[in-house]
């Protein structure tokens, strides 16, 4: 595993602990047992997240197969629509505290949202919110699925002739990291904006009493600022963040039924 890789990992995992007590409600006991419990009580949970994750990099092999034999692209369309937006947000912001302060929270902070969303409504006995959390966000990914292998659209830095594919250059170790896991053509719709977007549209819908407020505010601070750093870092168009957000709706409802 790539030493900068395995950074992200343990950061977003030591987030998630370092914040458990925030966020745990005022009954709850954290200790070693509840930890074994969670594990003994939802483990499909568990298996469900592991199981999406394999799925996208098996995902983005079958679309690099596509996209060499078809050569399916519907970037022109997108960039038709939106013209040089997106640059001129890079172009206004650009500063290199904020470039590598922007990179590391686009991975570290993807990963914290997935991974600990489900883990906090799992570790506190909610069922039925880690059950909606969990569905919903296994229905985002299967939603996209179509857009990925059949309206391929490129990120925009790969695409505007003037703008910088930030996030990907940054250092030599995350561009040759970026390149052999993301086949750079999966913009439409993005998932960094979805399964966050999803992950508060649940707490919204179904979280009655409002228990998870806290996280909720969390979770949608986090869809704002992520919306601002995949446009700035020429990752993402506005009409993915759009696309995201609509494909959380349904996969919301979906997750309802």
């Amino acid at each position: 595993m790539d030493g900068v890789y395995l950074s992200w990992m343990i950061t977003a995992l030591a987030l998630g602990i370092i914040l458990l007590p925030l966020f745990k409600p005022p009954w709850f006991v954290i200790t070693i047992p509840t930890f074994v419990d969670f594990v003994r009580r939802y483990w499909i949970h568990i298996s469900i997240v592991f199981m999406i994750y394999n799925a996208k990099d098996f995902l983005d092999q079958v679309d690099r197969i596509l996209m060499a034999s078809t050569g399916l692209d519907m970037t022109p369309w997108i960039y038709a629509i939106e013209g040089n937006m997106v640059l001129w947000v890079q172009q206004y912001f650009e500063n290199d505290l904020l470039t590598v302060f922007l990179t590391h929270y686009y991975v570290t902070g993807f990963m914290f949202i997935c991974y600990v969303s489900i883990f906090y409504f799992a570790y506190f006995d909610d069922r039925w919110m880690a059950d909606r959390i969990t569905l919903s966000i296994a229905w985002v990914y299967l939603l996209a699925i179509p857009f990925y292998l059949f309206f391929n659209v490129r990120v925009t830095g790969d695409t505007i002739p003037e703008m910088e594919t930030l996030a990907y250059s940054l250092t030599p170790e995350i561009a040759d990291w970026f390149r052999r896991i993301d086949p750079f053509s999966n913009a439409m719709p993005s998932l960094h904006i979805g399964v966050p977007f999803a992950v508060w549209l649940c707490i919204t819908r179904f979280d009655e009493d409002r228990r998870w407020n806290r996280y909720r505010h969390l979770v949608l601070s986090y869809v704002l600022l992520t919306s601002f750093a995949i446009i700035y870092l020429g990752i993402h168009w506005f009409l993915d963040i759009i696309g995201g957000m609509l494909v959380a709706v349904a996969a919301v409802g979906l997750a309802d039924n």
